[in-house]
Order: structure tokens, then sequence, then C-alpha cells
């Protein structure tokens, strides 16, 4: 293969100039020469060694250095690829060392083609699985092994979040890595809660699924004091048992209590014997969050300022509305809202939004 000589200061500029020009050979690397030097891969239309546009620069014969796949398709039988056509997955999600990708009815047959494909091209893969859909109580996504590395088809995995591990299994619990700068934001409002108060902070996160948010709460040494976490989803349960005994054994602070449960969130003032000690509530059940909200208020300290910060999914036109319904909520219970604000996250569907909200409030010691 042709190979044109250039230094190594110059490669961009010439590799931009033969690729405008076709003459890039395609799928072959740039060399690495002696003396500072690089060689460029050129396609057969280049034009021969005594063109002027080469400027001096020598062109000389070498194997080629070729490149990878730079698409998991390109290591399918081309005939597959043809029968596969327009249907070829467009997307797919990676959680942890598990890819998940939605296939068409009409590729469903060449499943374990396409799996053998991706895994061949993303090495961190350990193991691919079809979407086929939620289902359960807990609408869990039903996985379907397709191919892995070693055999292994266990669908447990790690995600490492904001410097953190947590441990998740897409097959039977929910987790959104797009979520994680939600999560960073839940630490800086603990932090400045935290400080406001000059003490560490009784949380609760009623909803915790696997544990995300209490990644980084946990292990900010100081800023928590007591915690209490569940979920109703059993598997989701035992995970969260598991990530927070990981959470707080990295912490130099223990917590005064711990209590995690295996409840629907709404019986944690049952479970409190109906303390009011609750310095800082997540509330993420986006269907249900302002449903529940009125039942989670209960738990919330008395005199002094605390943070609500919640999820929902709502009608997209009835965004300027929440903040009066949600302190509207807040008063009925006793509470005086100090600040509150609104904004959605992401885009649901065509008429409906994921939303944040974030509220301040002291509540009457008399309630």
């Amino acid at each position: 293969m042709r190979h044109l000589r250039v230094p190594s200061a110059e490669t961009q500029h010439w590799l931009e100039l033969c690729r405008s020009q076709n003459w890039l050979q395609k799928g072959a690397g740039v060399i690495t020469l002696e003396d500072g030097m690089k060689g460029i891969p050129l396609s057969e239309n280049a034009p021969s060694e005594t063109d002027e546009c080469w400027s001096n620069n020598s062109i000389f014969s070498a194997q080629g250095l070729t490149k990878g796949p730079e698409h998991w398709s390109e290591h399918l039988d081309q005939k597959l690829l043809q029968d596969i056509g327009k249907e070829l997955p467009k997307s797919y999600e990676i959680q942890g060392d598990i890819l998940i990708v939605k296939l068409e009815e009409q590729t469903l047959e060449y499943g374990k083609a396409i799996a053998e494909a991706m895994l061949k091209q993303l090495p961190s893969v350990r193991l691919v699985c079809a979407d086929n859909g939620v289902s359960g109580e807990f609408r869990v996504r039903d996985l379907e092994p397709l191919a892995s590395r070693n055999e292994d088809i266990s669908t447990v995995t790690q995600i490492k979040e904001n410097g953190v591990l947590i441990s998740t299994d897409p097959a039977k619990v929910y987790f959104s890595a797009r979520l994680s700068q939600e999560r960073k934001a839940n630490l800086s409002v603990a932090q400045i809660l935290s400080k406001k108060l000059s003490r560490p902070l009784r949380i609760c996160d009623p909803y915790a699924g696997v544990g995300p948010s209490l990644a980084s709460l946990l292990r900010d040494d100081n800023l928590v004091s007591e915690c209490y976490a569940g979920d109703l989803n059993p598997d989701a349960f035992e995970l969260l048992k598991h990530n927070i005994a990981h959470f707080i054994s990295k912490s130099s602070n223990p917590l005064r209590e711990l209590k995690i449960e295996n409840i629907d969130a709404r019986k944690w003032k049952d479970e409190l014997n109906g303390e009011q000690k609750i310095d800082y509530l997540l509330v993420n059940l986006p269907h249900q969050t302002l449903e529940h909200l009125p039942e989670l208020l209960p738990l919330i300290s008395r005199g002094h300022p605390t943070v609500i910060r919640g999820w929902a999914i709502i009608d997209r036109d009835t965004l300027s509305f929440q903040e009066e319904k949600i302190a509207g909520q807040i008063k009925s219970a006793g509470g005086k809202v100090e600040s509150i604000k609104t904004s959605e996250v992401k885009g649901f569907s065509s008429s409906k939004i994921f939303m944040r909200f974030e509220s301040w409030q002291i509540f009457n010691r008399s309630v």
C-alpha cells in the first residue's frame, strides 16, 4: 500500500487534504515512522509521487496498518446485514457491563448474531440482552440474554457514578444513569442545608431503589447522622442493603441510626412511631410522587428549615401550576414554604415531562 511520508506536526493537515480529495485509504491507519515522521495510507485514487500536490513529500510502499471496524454492524456477515436492512438496531443502552438492545420483531431471529457482533466491537461489555419491554408489579424490564463472554449470563452488574460503585440488576430493578446530575445536585443541596443547621442531617429516601442517591450523601463526612431508606421492590431492597453497607464502609463517621426497610413509603411515619425528625426528604416515584407527598410530610422535622426534593411526571402544560399545588400540600400539613422551584428535567412524551421540585420550608412545632 502506498503511504505519504509527512512530518508528524503536519499529519492533520495532510489527513484532511487526502480525505477531502478521496485519496485516503479507507480502513487503514496512520503509520508511525522514525525521525518524527508519519505515513498516511493512500488510495488508488491518489496522484503519483511526482505530482506537485505532495509538496516534495515522498511516497513509499508499506504494509498497511489496518483499522478495526468502527461500528459493531461491520462484524456481521454481509448477507445477514442485507437481510436485516433498515431494521438494524440504531441505539442501545449500557448498564455496567451489560448492553441492552431493543430488537424489532423482524430482527428477533438475528438476535444472537447481533449480540455476538456487539461483543466483538465492545470489549467492556460482558452480556448482551434483548429488551422485551417492562412487566410485573414494579414495571422492570424483561431482559432476554442473547450472548455473553465466558457464558456468564448474570444480570447483576456494577455502575460507577460520581466515583462510587453501585450494584444493580436491570432485569429486576429500575436504575437511570440519566439522573446522575440530579443526584449530584442532591449532595450540593444537602451540604447547604447541613451548613445552615450547623449539624449533620437526618435524611429519608423512601423510594431509594438500589440507593444511587445515597451513594454520595453517605460518603460525605459529617453530612448525615441518621438515614432511613427503603423500597417496596424486594429485589431492589436486597441490593439497597448491600450498597448502603458499601457506602458507609468508606465513611470515617458512623451513622447514629440507620434503618433500611422493604415497605410502602407511606408507612414510614408508622415505622418512625410518628416522630417528626427528617431534615431532608427525597421523593422519587415519578408516576405517584405528588399523590404520595401528603402522606410523607408527617416525617418532616419541626421548627427549623427542611428540604424536600422530588421528581414527578406531569402534563407539560401544568408545570407553571405545580409550585402552587405543592406549596398548598405543605401548608395544609402545617408548613410555611420559604422557597419552592419546579423545573423540567427532560421530556417524557409528546404531552408529558419529567419534573423536579425543590422546596425549603419550616413546619410549625405545634403541628
